[in-house]
């Protein structure tokens, strides 16, 4: 397992957790932070005892998005500066994206530009009731480029989308809850224990199974329903072959949970 100074990074019961562990700074990206980051969910993707990965922030704050000071290093500077810093922020997205197995975004406290980013980029997020969401952007004369103005829209629609990128201006975790963006939210002290219990749900799924079906789900968001059926029927037929089927096969008949090895 690397060594990580700007992150943590933990595996415990086939779940990966990668915590944000600049609590001073509210966990903001600094370039460390980003290249660790990427580092961690490549660990996490490759490593076979790995189902399931959530992402968290140390202290009172989730992520408040881009590190000001390396933002204003690179204000008004020649823009390949510029395009290496989004760039990072951009590469981490589509690792989270493509990533193969369940992603859990939970969310402690203020998820505020290319933080809200990130957590959008998980397949689920789970809230702290102390949790706020802000695309902060405008307020900073920017506008969202680490992937939010892609993702947002297919979580809360492009109404409440526009409403929150445009406004620049913060909700509360209720307020997240109502419009879709958070799929459930808990009292702070509870965040950990809640998110333990959602990502063992997962856990206990086959994991061959779990990362064939979630690459079909998001596929097929982009096809024909003819296309998305040719797209996962050589798949299914591999899965068939397995022995997490034949397991699954088994405990269906001897009417007991299933012990998925990955196989």
């Amino acid at each position: 397992m690397a060594s990580y100074r700007e992150i943590r990074y933990e595996v415990d019961d086939h779940v990966a957790t990668i915590t944000f562990n600049r609590p001073e700074q509210r966990n903001a990206l600094s370039p460390v932070m980003l290249d660790e980051l990427a580092a961690a969910i490549r660990e996490a993707q490759t490593d076979d005892a790995t189902r399931v990965l959530v992402i968290t922030g140390a202290g009172r704050a989730f992520c408040a998005g881009g590190d000001v000071k390396s933002m204003a290093q690179v204000a008004g500077g020649p823009i390949p500066a510029n395009r290496e810093q989004v760039g990072q922020i951009q590469e981490v997205q589509l690792q989270l994206r493509r990533f193969a197995k369940p992603v859990i975004a939970a969310v402690n406290g203020a998820a505020y530009g290319a933080g809200l980013d990130l957590s959008c980029a998980a397949d689920f997020r789970l809230a702290a009731d102390s949790a706020t969401f802000c695309e902060v952007y405008v307020r900073l004369g920017l506008a969202p480029g680490g992937g939010g103005a892609w993702l947002l829209p297919r979580i809360v629609g492009v109404t409440h989308a526009l409403e929150l990128v445009l406004s620049g201006e913060p909700i509360d975790a209720a307020r997240a809850l109502s419009i879709g963006l958070v799929s459930r939210v808990v009292p702070a002290d509870a965040l950990a224990g809640a998110t333990r219990e959602f990502a063992h749900r997962f856990v206990l799924s086959a994991p061959r199974g779990v990362q064939v079906a979630k690459r079909t789900l998001y596929r097929g968001l982009e096809m024909s329903l003819e296309a998305a059926l040719d797209f996962v029927r050589p798949q299914i037929s591999t899965l068939r072959q397995t022995e997490d089927h034949k397991e699954g096969l088994r405990a269906l008949r001897e009417r007991r949970l299933p012990r998925f090895e990955g196989r």
